[in-house]
């Protein structure tokens, strides 16, 4: 990314959160209801990795052959964990570095899989529920077609534990997938935070407690999308609330404004009064006890970093853990401390470029993928998953 670029961005972002919420124009793309048609649409799910450009932040690592992003350890001061294979290895603390490099192994075998099966069995049966018989097939249609590509984020809100995410890009695709017609994201999360490594971790046992809990959330995320596509909650002024608490792919607290579409049996859908630049706008599956909510109002900012201390983080924020020790050839070296709170700007400048994806500085601006012939961006630092894994 050049400097010019990388400051436009910032600039944006800096712009975006300093903003009361009466003061922005327009209605954000991502919030928007999916257009109505007569006649079913095909909605397919794609086996096509989401879009590094558009969907992932800066420093985010997939996971080789995998569906799985780790994100939130490169900014703001988190430790930087999980770099994998021949860059170097990360483990918890407490496990003895001796057994880092088997202990990291293991966690990667756990971390490489595929949610594309899995998911597009469940769309399939979710679709033979009646109620959605005249909205959705999964037959061709001739000019709009539903695209729905996924992943599962493994999200850090501190230097030791991370939360599974699975977020659903979807595209309403038309003239036969020339045109994009409308778009939003799905984001479902659910449960505690757990580490990546170790005892009671999320890779423990081969990922024993990881890959149920994907299982349940591609359910909560794809019930989610059907059933706003066909029937969209409504998105009104009334409904707009102040959300306190951490979002996939940020690992310090924020305050975010949006439209709570529903909240009902412990869990709530909210959907941020932003565009798709900020990688966590799109309506997102939350438990009501990790977060934080209040009515929001005229001159509350859409997007901004809490200190760790807001009263309101109460008994939502992440508990504090010892300082994350890198197992490395050699021996072990402490992780970085996190920044003091004179560096609160920095900190703030880091927080929001990792709200926003990697080509992004203004969602009008800024097309969905790479147009032929057109200059193209730096290389990205993620690898890319191999077509035999597709």
């Amino acid at each position: 990314m050049t400097i010019r670029r990388a400051f436009a961005r910032l600039s944006f972002l800096f712009a975006l959160a300093s903003v009361p919420l009466h003061a922005l124009a327009g209605t954000p793309k991502a919030t928007l209801v999916a257009p109505a048609f007569d006649g079913p649409t095909q909605i397919a799910f794609s086996t096509d990795q989401v879009s590094k450009w558009t969907d992932l932040p800066l420093g985010t690592y997939r996971v080789p052959n995998s569906d799985v992003i780790i994100s939130g350890h490169q900014k703001g001061g988190a430790a930087p964990m999980l770099l994998f294979g021949l860059i170097g290895v990360a483990v918890q603390s407490g496990i003895n570095a001796s057994h880092g490099k088997e202990a990291m192994a293991s966690a990667e075998q756990a971390l490489t899989f595929s949610i594309d099966e899995e998911a597009k069995e469940k769309l399939a049966a979710a679709l033979a529920d009646p109620a959605y018989a005249g909205r959705f097939t999964a037959e061709a249609t001739a000019d709009r077609r539903f695209d729905v590509t996924g992943a599962v984020v493994m999200s850090f809100a501190n230097e030791l534990e991370a939360l599974p995410y699975v977020t659903l890009r979807v595209k309403l695709m038309g003239k036969g997938g020339k045109s994009k017609l409308w778009t939003t994201r799905y984001i479902a999360s659910s449960g505690a935070r757990r580490p990546i490594v170790g005892a009671g971790s999320w890779t423990e046992n081969g990922g024993e407690a990881l890959r149920p809990q994907v299982s349940r959330l591609l359910d909560l995320a794809i019930q989610t999308m059907l059933k706003d596509i066909a029937t969209p909650y409504p998105r009104e002024e009334a409904s707009l609330t102040k959300l306190h608490g951490f979002f996939v792919h940020v690992n310090k607290p924020l305050q975010v404004v949006g439209y709570k579409l529903s909240e009902e049996d412990g869990r709530m859908l909210f959907l941020p009064k932003l565009g798709t630049t900020i990688v966590f706008a799109g309506v997102n599956v939350l438990d009501t006890d990790s977060v934080w909510q209040q009515p929001a109002g005229k001159k509350d900012r859409p997007l901004k970093l809490l200190k760790p201390d807001d009263p309101t983080l109460a008994g939502i924020a992440p508990k504090a853990v010892a300082p994350v020790v890198a197992a490395v050839e050699g021996g072990a070296v402490e992780a970085p401390a996190v920044p003091e709170a004179a560096e609160a700007e920095a900190v703030e400048a880091d927080v929001l470029e990792a709200a926003a994806p990697e080509e992004a500085t203004a969602e009008e601006a800024v097309p969905e993928e790479a147009t032929p012939g057109a200059a193209m961006p730096e290389a990205a630092t993620t690898p890319e998953r191999t077509p035999a894994a597709a």
